[in-house]
């Protein structure tokens, strides 16, 4: 007899055997199960379960069906609605793409020949790119001086040699195709060896090379800012012709340097190259600037976010390229824009459009950033926030104004000139006058903002501890002063046709703000010397408030006064790791200079805080706010290893958004008290460096030690054993 096992042992044998042997094709789908007759199909099985399952497809049930791409939509500059329809989408944040406008990046000429047709030699066809021969680099055999260039034609191809020849000894930028946008440039390399070496192979270019095989490198020329070359910028600025007024304002970016090859013409210009798939990662360009994207040759891949959905991409941690709702869920709810932009196309995208480019074929773009009265409040806001560095705001905008007050001026000089003969003034003023002086009747409201708050920041902040430009010479860059003139120059223009203009009125009294506690609010109120409340030649209190005045109403509270040696010891820190606060427990700790009463309301055994100073108020008003209380000022939210010293930031602590710049933070533990300022209290979270000791009564009248510290109701520091007897004796 045989037995089951040996029989089910025989067969996987032999189904083993003619597996390994391949000379018996075994069809898996069909089982024979011993001792029984039965035959499983099991794709019939899997087959009749398809068709037991019935999908609903008319909801977008997959996670990339959900995110809807939008088209970015076309203007062409021409049509009679293009303005307006444009000055719309600047204002609400979309991005456009403009169409019909001839001109655009014309120092492009220098590189470009017209296309050979097929139908005529081949051998001519495959060379033409590659001759100079009575084509000058200084202007190319295909065009006239006077000739705009329409890229929209497609009829132009890039001629490389032409190129190297014009720019070929400049240093450009490079990185890796696909680099990493927080350090981006890899270094800088003659432009000359990025088109040979990274730009098309040997066998594109048409000419021989040991290394025809060898792939180009993978670098791609990245924001090549060619105005600051003095040799570059002397051949490409003032090429480029300005989009109509209507649908972009003049460019206040050119009125920024005083450089000879770019004076009069934008700084911001740049030119980028690379093969194909070179591409970015979703990021935003700070400064409140407008960006424009124009391919020269080839085409681009743009994908864009609306700059108000920063909320919906997670710290840029979303990929539009793999969608994952479970991880991201509210990039559903983003608008997101697709489009692929080609020659004679500019892509215009809104101050702080999210974008990332792609490139679809080899393509050489002309970018550049623009600044015009639509965008002046977020480019103030940006100096305000301090988000652009390399970007000086002030300067931009105190040059802009010196420039704009000139040209007006000179206007008003020759009105009055011709009053004064009684000679006609019609012909005085054109269109261009009437927009500059628009432009800086908007541009004083700015100016004005700014003045403010330098005076606020120096009153509440006290002077810079560095030797600044404004402090050697207190008329430059003093936006008080500059909002002045502005008042005069466009009073005068105002006037401009009086026989004698009529003098300017002030609307100004005083100073902007008044240190009200240095000379007494009501009668009898005996004024005080605030130079007793300064640390570092910084301004502890400066206002009647009632924190302010409770402040300084502390007898004999001082900090070095009582708790020399406090921080040296540690007092603090060794109250809280005893682990014996409780709440109720009554506290001294430091506020600025003095010793304060404090309840405690709360233990925190762990936090991250950083420690604020806020914009507009002294340093008695300095506290430690959660990292989640903190957004940026534009209302994103800020990576916790990104809040840093000199981050300015949103408090929303309060009901009121306070904006502050971080000072330092902690990542331990905290105590959450009720200080008790004089007659004035209220709720701060503490460091364990700020808990000076246990408070024991009133402060001392002459800061008494040893055995009398007790009966003068001094602090004691702690009881804990953490905390030596000597030091204890000392605090006391």
């Amino acid at each position: 007899d045989v037995s089951k096992n040996d029989v089910e042992k025989e067969e996987e044998d032999a189904i083993h055997n003619t597996c390994n042997t391949g000379a018996v094709d075994v069809d898996v789908s069909i089982a024979h199960v011993p001792g029984n007759d039965a035959v499983i199909d099991i794709d019939a099985e899997e087959e009749e379960e398809e068709d037991l399952v019935v999908e609903d497809d008319t909801f977008p049930w997959s996670d990339a069906s959900q995110v809807t791409f939008h088209d970015v939509k076309r203007v062409n500059v021409n049509d009679s609605n293009a303005a307006a329809i444009v000055k719309e989408d600047r204002k609400n944040g979309t991005p456009v793409v403009l169409v019909g406008h001839v001109g655009w990046a014309g120092f492009a000429k220098r590189w470009l020949n017209e296309k050979i047709p097929k139908s005529e030699n081949k051998e001519a066809t495959s060379n033409a790119h590659l001759s100079t021969k009575g084509c000058p680099v200084e202007g190319s055999c295909s065009f006239k001086d006077d000739d705009l260039l329409d890229l929209s034609t497609e009829k132009y191809e890039l001629d490389i040699s032409k190129m190297i020849k014009d720019i070929g000894s400049e240093d450009v930028p490079v990185i890796k195709r696909n680099y990493n946008e927080e350090k981006p440039i890899h270094g800088n390399i003659p432009c000359e060896k990025f088109l040979s070496d990274c730009w098309l192979s040997s066998e594109e270019l048409g000419i021989e090379s040991k290394s025809d095989k060898k792939p180009p490198a993978k670098f791609y020329l990245h924001q090549w800012q060619f105005p600051l070359s003095e040799t570059a910028g002397g051949k490409l600025c003032h090429k480029s012709t300005p989009l109509p007024n209507e649908i972009m304002g003049d460019d206040l970016l050119k009125y920024w340097l005083d450089l000879s090859q770019c004076k009069g013409d934008s700084p911001l210009q740049y030119i980028f190259m690379g093969r194909e798939d070179t591409h970015s990662k979703l990021h935003k360009d700070p400064g409140g600037l407008e960006i424009s994207i124009a391919p020269i040759t080839g085409q681009k891949e743009c994908v864009l976010v609306h700059r108000d959905d920063s909320h919906c991409l997670y710290h840029l941690t979303a990929s539009l390229d793999e969608i994952d709702l479970h991880r991201f869920p509210l990039l559903s709810q983003a608008r997101v824009y697709k489009t692929v932009i080609k020659p004679g196309e500019i892509l215009l995208m809104p101050n702080g459009t999210y974008h990332q480019c792609r490139n679809v074929t080899p393509c050489l773009s002309y970018s550049r950033f623009h600044l015009d009265t639509l965008n002046l409040l977020p480019f103030v806001m940006s100096l305000v926030n301090g988000d652009a560095p390399e970007i000086d705001h002030r300067d931009v905008l105190w040059n802009v104004a010196s420039v704009l007050i000139k040209k007006i001026d000179s206007v008003v000089d020759l009105v009055q000139e011709r009053v004064l003969a009684d000679r006609d003034v019609a012909d005085a003023v054109d269109n261009e006058t009437r927009e500059t002086v628009q432009t800086l009747l908007i541009l004083s409201n700015f100016i004005r903002e700014i003045g403010r708050r330098d005076e606020v920041k120096k009153a509440v902040k006290g002077p810079d501890s560095e030797k600044t430009k404004q402090e050697l010479n207190p008329e430059l860059h003093d936006f008080s002063v500059l909002a002045a003139d502005i008042d005069v120059c466009l009073h005068d223009y105002r006037y401009r046709e009086s026989k004698k203009i009529p003098e300017l009125k002030s609307r100004r009294k005083g100073k902007l703000l008044q240190n009200t506690l240095s000379k007494g609010v009501r009668k009898n109120c005996i004024g005080r010397d605030l130079t007793k409340f300064q640390i570092d030649n910084k301004p502890v209190v400066i206002f009647n408030s009632p924190l302010e005045n409770n402040y300084m109403s502390l007898p004999n509270a001082d900090v070095e006064k009582h708790y020399p040696s406090a921080k040296k010891n540690k007092v603090g820190e060794s109250l809280v790791e005893s682990g014996s606060l409780a709440i109720g427990d009554m506290l001294a700790v430091k506020l600025e200079q003095k010793c304060v009463k404090a309840e405690v309301l709360e233990v925190i055994s762990q936090m991250k805080a950083a420690y604020l100073s806020f914009e507009d108020y002294p340093s008695v008003y300095d506290e430690y706010i959660p990292f989640d209380l903190l957004r940026l000022p534009s209302g994103d939210e800020i990576k916790a290893g990104d809040v840093k010293s000199g981050l300015v930031v949103k408090d929303l602590s309060n009901t009121n958004e306070y904006r502050a710049v971080v000072q330092s933070t902690i990542d331990g533990p905290m105590v959450r008290v009720k200080m008790i300022v004089s007659q004035h209290t209220m709720t701060r979270l503490v460091s364990p460096a700020m808990i000076l000791g246990r408070y024991m009564g009133r402060w001392g009248s002459h800061g008494n030690q040893g055995s009398n510290a007790k009966s003068s109701g001094l602090v004691s520091p702690s009881t804990t054993s953490e905390v030596s007897d000597a030091v204890q004796e000392e605090e006391s």
